[in-house]
């Protein structure tokens, strides 16, 4: 498995946000960082797991319309409609994981959400270490609301375990927690954990 590149390139801003998500417009046409994703947004960070993408239109009264049909290929329409850029946005939704406290990362909801327009980032090793230290983390992303919460759990596992170097004892942790967590749901549990392994 890759180590994602956590680079310090900024993402977007946050255009709306609440105590439990916060919605992103990215700076970049299809440029959002994928599904489990952990950022962190305004100063003092507040910390979210990416767990929607979508791509649509900047103005919703306007309709996005097919515009291939006399084209080789996708490249083309983008190079033959310029316009598209201005014209579309893709954007993210970040569920809320923690906060800052003593100038460090900690597991749990912001008491206030991230500021508008606030400066969006890939989180560091170290901060998705400390944010994924406690069952906290896994009780949000398991009933924080994210649309399909088993695949933005294995999703943001697995960038979370190349940042522990596959740490064995890591693994086990997380296998009990989510044991826990997950008390009389024995297939739903033996499927993420087969999908970690």
């Amino acid at each position: 498995m890759a180590v994602v590149n956590y680079s310090k390139e900024r993402i977007g801003e946050v255009v709306a946000a609440n105590t439990r998500s916060c919605e992103v417009q990215c700076y970049h046409l299809y440029s959002a960082p994928p599904l489990g994703t952990f950022i962190r947004a305004g100063d003092p960070p507040i910390y979210a797991v990416v767990m929607e993408v979508s791509t649509e239109a900047l103005d919703p009264g306007r309709p996005i319309i097919a515009r291939g049909q006399n084209e080789a290929n996708e490249e083309d329409i983008y190079r033959n409609n310029p316009q598209l850029d201005r014209l579309l946005s893709t954007r993210l939704t970040g569920l809320i994981i923690g906060s800052t406290q003593d100038k460090k990362p900690c597991p749990g909801l912001a008491p206030l959400p991230p500021r508008i327009h606030s400066f969006v980032y890939p989180c560091s090793a170290p901060e998705i270490i400390a944010l994924t230290d406690s069952s906290i983390f896994l009780n949000l992303l398991l009933h924080g609301g994210a649309p399909s919460p088993d695949e933005v759990i294995v999703a943001s596992l697995r960038i979370a375990m190349d940042h522990v170097n596959g740490d064995h004892d890591f693994l086990v942790r997380i296998g009990k927690i989510l044991a826990l967590e997950l008390w009389g749901e024995l297939p739903r549990l033996n499927a993420i954990l087969r999908r970690l392994s």
